[in-house]
């Protein structure tokens, strides 16, 4: 009888770990939108545990056919944000969401209060958050009153996410970009991510994912702020337009190393 329960009990251990491994990996949060699932299908692809957060109202289509897990949850509820965290043990978490135009833009600063939270709580070694180049000390680049409202609005809020972060204690990354491009432009095979924080230029939301995945749990990105760019991405006279109004001309990439297609 004696030796039975000391049996269960090392099984029972040992299936205790197992369970623990099998819910351990990485969170993504936003991972049903655009951004955010080129990022896990190419966690996926190298052969990562991923758990996606969801609304129930969430689409889904983007990841049809890929082996990931979801919770289900809001990211603005703090008892769902305790329940994603403490359900299960995640090694990193990849937040890669994002607000409708037409929503309230202060929801990144709202979100990183209880992402931080719980994260710092539970344990996780790595956030990953995908930012954007106007936000915090990267603001002398551009003329923030030429952008849109909303824009203006998201910037600040994304300032605001970032110093939750970084003073959380969890060891973070974050990626800032300023120009995505649209879904069906391919990057260049040459995307990077610099300490520059003066260097301006545009991103594909598959270079990104595969940045991300680079940088995940990589000592070299830990507690560091990049900038993601693709200078031979194609570009159209637009982009190119539009940032020759809003960013400052000492900060402005020379056009003529641009590959301009139009």
């Amino acid at each position: 009888m004696i030796k039975y329960v000391a049996t269960l009990a090392v099984s029972m251990l040992f299936w205790g770990q197992m369970a623990l491994a099998a819910g351990s990996g990485i969170l993504v949060l936003g991972g049903t939108g655009q951004l955010g699932s080129e990022i896990v299908k190419d966690l996926v692809d190298a052969g990562k545990a991923v758990t996606v957060l969801a609304r129930p109202t969430s689409n889904r289509a983007r990841l049809e056919g890929l082996a990931v897990d979801y919770v289900i949850g809001d990211m603005l509820v703090d008892a769902d944000m305790e329940r994603v965290f403490t359900s299960s043990s995640y090694d990193a978490v990849v937040d890669a969401s994002s607000q409708a135009f037409g929503g309230d833009q202060k929801f990144y600063e709202q979100s990183q209060v209880l992402i931080s939270k719980w994260a710092a709580a539970s344990g996780v070694d790595h956030i990953i958050l995908h930012g954007a180049i106007g936000a915090a000390d990267s603001g002398k680049l551009i003329y923030i009153e030429k952008t849109h409202p909303v824009q203006e609005t998201a910037i600040a809020s994304k300032t605001i996410a970032e110093g939750t972060l970084i003073n959380s204690g969890v060891p973070y990354t974050i990626i800032r970009h300023l120009t995505l491009l649209p879904m069906e432009t391919q990057e260049s095979g040459n995307a990077t991510l610099t300490t520059d924080l003066t260097a301006v230029g545009a991103m594909t939301r598959d270079g990104l994912a595969r940045l991300t995945l680079e940088c995940l749990g990589k000592d070299e990105c830990l507690n560091v702020i990049f900038h993601a760019v693709d200078d031979e991405v194609e570009l159209t006279q637009r982009t190119v337009a539009n940032w020759e109004s809003v960013i400052k001309p000492e900060y402005m990439v020379d056009r003529a190393s641009l590959n301009i297609v139009d």
